[in-house]
Parts: C-alpha cells; structure tokens; sequence
C-alpha cells in the first residue's frame, strides 16, 4: 500500500474542519506524541496532529483522508496502554480524542455509565465517587489516572473487576462508531432510534465485540456504555507466597473454580515473582540477588486476591475459604508445601491496593530507562509453563526475569505479562528486546497461546497462521475502510 503525505494544503483543510487551535505540523508537538516503550517498539512521529471535539468532524477528517489516501491512527489518549501512534512512513494523521472526555450519563437501574472516548480513569473514578458513590466504573486496573476508559477496552485490556467479570471489553455494552466510509454506526440496542444501550447482542450478530481489539485500525469509536457495578465497602487483599509458578497456578485455579460465593468475590487476582518488586527502584540502589528480598519477607513468587462482599459475614466467609484452600493445597497437593505460607501484608499496602485508580505500571522505569509490556492470553493451567519458558528466556537476553500474571474470569484464561526492563537509550536494547519478542512468538504460537496487543511486524505470524481469520479480517476492512486509511500496520492490515 501507499499513502500520501499530509502537505500544508491539507493542513489547511484540517483546519477548516477542527479549527486553527486544534491541527498542527508543529514539529515539537507531533514528537511528543512519540512513544518507544511500554506497550510497542514501531511508533513513528505523525505528520499531523488533528484534536476533533464532534462526531462529525471525525466523520469530515475520515472523509477526507480517504478521498487522498492519508493514513489516520486514532488514541483515546495515548496512555492507555497501547502506544497506538502510526506504524508507517509517512505516518499520516494522529487523531487525538481526548477533547471529547464527556461522561454524557449514568444510570443505575440498568447499571451503565455513557462516556466519551477522552474520558479518563481519574476523572469518571472522582466523578462517581463524588456523584454515585455506591457505584464503580471499569477503570483500568494498574493503569495511570490519565489512562482512557476506552483505550483499555479496545484494546481488550482489563479492569479492577477483571478477575469476577471477565475481561474490560466485556464490561462494554454498545457503541458508536465511525467508519472511513462515512457511515457513523450504533451497535447492540443502540441502533434502534431512541433504544436505551441496555443490550449488548441487540439486532444480532454483535459487531460491536468484533471490533474489541482492532486497536483502531477499523474506525473511530465515539462514545459507549459500559456497566458499572456495586461498590462495596468491605475489601481486603489475601495475599500467599511459594516458590514456585506452578503452585501458584494450581493453587489460584482451584479457588477460580469456587465460583459462587467465592470466586466471585475475588475482583482482582493477580501474582507474580520477587523481581517485579526488584525493578520498582533504581538499578544501581538495591540487591538484584534473592537472598536480600527473602529476608524482609518478600516471597519468590505469589499470589493476591482482592476480596469485595457486600456484608461482613460475605468478606469473613470469602478470606476463611481462601487461607483454608490455601493450607489445605500446601499440604496435600503443593509441589513445595514448605514453602507456601501467607504473606502478611502490611496495612499501608492494603490500602496502596485497594486505592484507585493506582499507579503500579509507572515505577518499572526507574530500573531503567525504557520497559515494556510483552503481553500474552493463555489458558489459566498453563500460565506456569509460560513464565517459566518466558523468565529463561529473558535472563539469556541480559532482561531481569519480571512475570506478572492476572486471572482473567475466575482463571477461565490468563493474562500473563512479561515486563521487559531495558535501556531505551540504546539501539542494541531495542534489537535485543525484539529477538527476544521473536523467539518467544515463535514458541508461543506453536502452544496455541495468543498475542495481546498484536507487534504489527513479529506477531503477524499468527495471522499466517489463522488464514481463514485473517481473511475475513481483512474483508470487514475493506467494507468499512475501502481505502485501507486507519491505523495501518495494525492487526497485520494494509
């Protein structure tokens, strides 16, 4: 494919549909949207930076792009985990929606809030809590306060009730969207003229979930409804420790499947090993060896539950079954019985958790200069496997070995994530993050697990793979993108 580079002609035509204040080619605001970390390596500076606040100007702006072939990549914000900034030369068109950051409504008795792509976590969390305050909004869990909503669920992403739920695009309802072609499209019940977004599936086929993930390489989504859910006041975290990932899986997965009357209760259950607490400082100011942690408590792997129950009876019978469960496997079915033991965490910690939204993606940078998140979904009972494939394979890549691995449904599935500390000041740490990126794929794929935020270069082997998929992918774009504009390189599309 090739795409035309945006001229100042076309700067003038942007500017007559979002206004003077709100295009630019300004050389030093286009590369502040540049992002080499965190969640992608390919981003590329944009060559216009367009900042619509109206569906129809979005729809003008797609229009016209179309008509003369200038690639567009939309971000709800940019920090919402994906990076999200174009992945091609000329890299085209940057639509920033973070002016349209409405909350337009909530409604209790059905139990869904409507909101704009810009709205961020901080502010639909603080609007709530001021507002609706026995209600919780689907924030992302980990994400920064100025992470979108929305960006975490295009991208699949989860949220702080990720583990009872299901994952965050299943927390949203029905949407609006506009296509390159023109046509601004509702989904779900929705699309009925004065329908309520009550009903996800609505007319049938649900093509609001086929375009959960497409990461904005089909369209631009222009406001949602996403559910909300009690908000309760007894919480704790139920933290224990072992040596080993394997119990950790098993352990984790019996009590999933508890499923009512307890799984359920547990909103977030995630786990890791010592060197995600390693990493939280700076390189040069702590101990890389084991030793020093295992002596202030710190386990070499474990595992959190975070308990939500409406009533005190609930929240005692939700923490009893878990540390039972937990003694019970130790003893009789542990790998390394010895060494599971609960970790008793201190209240101040308790509270970090149970505060959002948090802020425990940021620290990993300290380490180094760069890091990111090579992210994978696997069944639950086999999250072990990949982290110990995943760690032997960052310790011979010079990475230290950093797992983080979250329950997604009451461990239906796994999101398992890699965090890959490096120094982005050096070119010869970008090449070896990526063979590590490649050497990975290439096993992990032959496992069957599946790629989260799919690289646009490594990751198109599962495309390969999945012919027929990747197929109609590719057909659905073509009906709504005829002339291939949005997000190229994403998904492995033109």
């Amino acid at each position: 494919m090739s795409y035309k580079a945006p001229t100042e002609k076309d700067l003038s035509a942007f500017e007559g549909i979002v206004g003077k204040e709100y295009a630019t080619m300004d050389e030093a605001i286009t590369a502040s949207y540049l992002a080499k970390s965190v969640m992608g390596l390919e981003s590329q500076i944009p060559d216009v930076v367009l900042r619509p606040k109206y569906v129809e100007e979005i729809r003008k702006i797609l229009l016209y792009c179309t008509e003369e072939k200038i690639a567009v990549s939309p971000i709800s914000a940019g920090l919402s985990g994906g990076f999200a900034c174009p992945t091609i030369k000329p890299a085209g068109v940057l639509l920033d929606l973070g002016r349209m950051d409405r909350i337009l409504e909530i409604d209790e008795a059905n139990r869904y809030a409507i909101i704009e792509p810009g709205v961020t976590n901080g502010q639909l969390w603080a609007y709530m809590h001021k507002n609706h305050p026995d209600w919780a909004p689907p924030i992302a869990d980990g994400a920064p306060p100025a992470a979108t909503v929305m960006g975490d669920a295009i991208d699949r992403g989860f949220s702080l009730y990720t583990s009872s739920v299901g994952p965050q695009g299943d927390n949203f309802m029905c949407a609006q969207i506009v296509f390159p072609n023109g046509d601004v499209v509702k989904t779900g019940s929705w699309a009925l003229p004065g329908a309520k977004p009550f009903y996800k599936y609505g007319l049938g086929p649900d093509m609001w979930s086929f375009l959960m993930g497409s990461q904005g390489a089909f369209g631009v989504v222009t406001k949602a409804a996403v559910k909300i859910y009690p908000h309760p006041e007894h919480k704790t975290v139920v933290a224990w420790g072992m040596s080993n990932p394997y119990d950790m899986q098993d352990v984790t997965l019996e009590l999933g499947h508890k499923e009512f009357g307890v799984a359920h209760n547990t909103v977030m259950v995630q786990g890791g090993n010592y060197p995600l607490v390693m990493t939280r400082w700076p390189k040069d100011k702590i101990p890389h060896e084991y030793e020093f942690f295992e002596k202030i408590g710190i386990p070499e792997w474990w595992m959190n539950w975070e308990i939500w129950a409406q009533t005190q009876k609930e929240f005692d019978n939700v923490v009893e079954t878990i540390n039972n469960h937990c003694k019970d496997f130790a003893a009789n079915r542990a790998k390394d019985g010895a060494a599971m033991k609960p970790w008793e965490l201190h209240p101040k910690q308790i509270e970090s958790r149970m505060k959002k939204p948090n802020k425990i993606a940021i620290p990993y940078s300290f380490w180094e200069a760069g890091f990111l998140f090579i992210t994978w979904y696997t069944p639950w009972n086999e999250c072990a496997h990949f982290a110990e494939m995943y760690n032997e394979r960052m310790e011979h890549y010079g990475f230290p070995p950093v797992m983080w691995i979250a329950s997604i449904e009451r461990c239906r599935q796994a999101i398992c994530m890699p965090i890959i500390c490096f120094d982005s000041t050096k070119q010869s740490d970008f090449e070896k993050v990526q063979d590590l990126n490649r050497d990975t794929t290439e096993y992990g794929l032959k496992q069957g697990w599946l790629n989260y935020r799919p690289d646009p270069y490594i990751h198109i082997e599962a495309y390969y793979d999945a012919a027929m998929y990747w197929k109609y992918l590719r057909a659905f774009k073509k009906l709504v993108d005829p002339s291939m504009i949005m997000h190229p390189g994403r998904l492995a599309l033109p």
